[in-house]
Order: structure tokens, then C-alpha cells, then sequence
């Protein structure tokens, strides 16, 4: 896939929000929990009728109307805390994505008021939370399940340097030490969201 060696997370969530065009090139891309807010070019899938989406769908229900290895690009901003089986839905989005696919993950950070705020939500994420479905990780082994990804990026708030000279030279420190920040500096300083990139490997 051309250019597919670049991170599309910051090019996604830009410095002024969310992309407002198609920046795909052609690709296949699923807005999962789409909303009203759906990327240009993608494929919108919502459980709301009266939204942006092109296939509703309750997520809760498997298998998605989706078939398998149908989409270069999987987006998910700030659904997978909404979700009763985090599991099942990530297998759901491994086995919909092509290999090498990207799955790209917004969700509230587990100190965030956000993350307690909305009473539909029934997950909080930390910056280990992926690390169960990520080849080479320490928790990898649990096993939970047979599926694997790779981690091509993790960011703690926006993924994007801080135009505050001190605040990115904290953004700097917890990113080389995020155990370090989620046992304890989090507690002081805590960002709202977290993101990931993850590469679907087949």
C-alpha cells in the first residue's frame, strides 16, 4: 500500500482536530462508531440510524456485517471503551482488516474525568492495555487471544509535539517512561486520551 510506511495517526488527528479531507489515496477505510463525525473517504458504521453511517450495526453483535480482509485502514475514536467484549472486538477488527492493515485507537487515558464521566463507558485504557494483543510485549503470553498485532505508535494526549517548551519536555519524560507515569505521575498530571497505531499482522 503506497505511503502505508507513515504514521497516520498525527496525520489523522491533526493540530487543529480532525482531518477534514480525504487524505486515503484510495484506500479502504472503516470509521467504526462513526457517529456524525465521519473521516471523508471512509465507510461509516454506527449503531444510530440518524447518523453518518453506512452500516448500522450493534458492535456488541458478532460477527460485524463486514467481510474479512476487507479494509486497509480500521478507525476507532473514542468507542472502544463503549464496548462490553474489548476482546471480541479485537478480533473483530483483525479478521476485518487486510494484513498489514492499520487499527487506529483513541479512548480516554483511565485518570481522565472523561473516562468516569459518561456512564455508558466499561473499560479504562492505560498504556499497557494493548499490550495483550501486541507480538513481543511482556503480557503478550497471557494468551487471551490467537491473534496478534504490531505497535507502530503510542501517544499520551495528542500526537503531536507540544508548542509549550515545558510541556513537551514532560510529554518527552512519560513517553520514555509511561510505567513510571501511569503508577504515579498520572496522578498529578493526567492527559485525557491515549492513542494507538496498530499494524494487523496475518
Amino acid at each position: 500500500m503506497k505511503n502505508m510506511n507513515k504514521l497516520l495517526t498525527p496525520r489523522i488527528f491533526t493540530l487543529s482536530g480532525l482531518v477534514r479531507e480525504d487524505i486515503f489515496e484510495g484506500r479502504r477505510v472503516l470509521d467504526v462508531g462513526c457517529g456524525n463525525r465521519k473521516l471523508p473517504g471512509s465507510v461509516g458504521m454506527d449503531i444510530i440510524k440518524n447518523s453518518q453511517a453506512d452500516i448500522v450495526h450493534d458492535l456488541s453483535s458478532f460477527p460485524w456485517p463486514v467481510g474479512s480482509d476487507s479494509f486497509d485502514i480500521v478507525f476507532l475514536n473514542s468507542v472502544l471503551e463503549h464496548v462490553p467484549d474489548v476482546l471480541k472486538t479485537m478480533g473483530e477488527l483483525h479478521r476485518i482488516a487486510k494484513n498489514g492493515g492499520r487499527i487506529v485507537i483513541k479512548v480516554p487515558y483511565f485518570r481522565s474525568v472523561d473516562a468516569f464521566a459518561d456512564p455508558s463507558h466499561y473499560h479504562f485504557f492505560a498504556s499497557s492495555s494493548m499490550d495483550f494483543f501486541i507480538e513481543g510485549t511482556e503480557f503478550r503470553h497471557y494468551g487471551y487471544v490467537p491473534f496478534h498485532f504490531k505497535k507502530l505508535g503510542f501517544w499520551y494526549g495528542w500526537p503531536h509535539r507540544s508548542r509549550n517548551p515545558i510541556k513537551q519536555i514532560i510529554k518527552l519524560f512519560v513517553h520514555r517512561f509511561p510505567n513510571f507515569y501511569d503508577q504515579y505521575l498520572s496522578l498529578l498530571l493526567p492527559v485525557e486520551c491515549v492513542f494507538w497505531e496498530l499494524e494487523v499482522v496475518k
